[in-house]
């Protein structure tokens, strides 16, 4: 009898562990608050808009139209290879689909007093730092008369004589070989007022 209740008491137990052992498996483990997932955000770089540079130069035009809608710009006489770099500058009408070096300013100088025509390497002087002067081309240097700059309302003007403007001269534009274009002279002049028709310039891209 004792051996029948040992046998069957070893047999619970038996049961009993293995029900402990089932239970312990099959119970679902808490689970734990997952770690975020960090994922790296790439961010696109900000580039700049690279500032157009001019290679090639600018127009130097007047303003105001005067007699010619096309307006005027600062040029040199003659046309490629009959060009005349001796001769005093004039305003021309604004060239427009064909070849025109003779008419282009460097930017970049403009800006450090010069007006230089990358073209040809000469920068614009005065023959004199007087009204009435002639404006012509000269190897590029420190000269007053050849040191510019650009006032607020618009005047080229010598920098070591103010009052002094590069100007066109009045009267209606006349016939520059051709029916597309007209040209009047241009000189150095006392700023005033009642000649600012002729006396304020702006940059022009060519075309």
């Amino acid at each position: 009898m004792n051996a029948q209740i040992k046998k069957f008491v070893a047999i619970l137990s038996a049961i009993v562990a293995m029900s402990l052992f089932v239970a312990a498996c099959s119970t679902p483990s808490v689970d734990q608050p997952a770690s975020p997932v960090v994922t790296q955000q790439i961010v696109p770089m900000e580039v700049a808009e690279p500032e157009p540079v001019d290679h090639q130069g600018v127009f130097l035009r007047i303003i105001g139209p005067l007699d010619e809608e096309r307006v005027y710009c600062l040029d040199i006489p003659g046309h490629r290879s009959g060009m005349r770099l001796e001769t005093p500058m004039q305003a021309l009408t604004r060239k427009h689909g064909i070849w025109n070096l003779d008419g282009r300013f460097d930017s970049a100088a403009l800006v450090n007093s010069q007006v230089r025509m990358p073209e040809y390497e000469l920068c614009l002087e005065a023959d004199s730092a007087s009204a009435g002067a002639s404006l012509g081309l000269a190897d590029c240097g420190d000269a007053e008369t050849q040191t510019w700059m650009l006032q607020d309302s618009s005047e080229f003007a010598l920098a070591a004589s103010q009052q002094l403007c590069v100007t066109i001269e009045e009267g209606p534009g006349i016939d520059a070989g051709g029916p597309q274009y007209v040209r009047r002279g241009g000189r150095l002049e006392t700023c005033f007022p009642q000649a600012s028709d002729r006396q304020r310039w702006t940059t022009a891209v060519p075309q």
